[in-house]
């Protein structure tokens, strides 16, 4: 998926676009490709913008080896 920076555009500038788009009435007879971009526009503006988040990362449990052991 390409995100804003391999398209080059300005992320509140794509946000203004996605927000008229979501309010244009006649976007169900847009052509299939400009609907697609703006999913993907969608998506980009939903990480940015709210809240979007990677899952944690597994804390790893330091080993310690017993040296009385050894």
């Amino acid at each position: 998926m390409l995100g804003l920076n391999e398209i080059g555009l300005a992320p509140g500038f794509v946000r203004e676009v996605v927000d008229v788009w979501e309010a244009w009435k006649g976007k169900e007879n847009a052509p299939i490709r400009l609907q697609q971009l703006m999913l993907n526009l969608r998506i980009e503006v939903a990480r940015r913008y709210k809240g979007y988040s990677r899952p944690p990362e597994k804390t790893k449990i330091p080993v310690y080896a017993d040296t009385r052991l050894v």
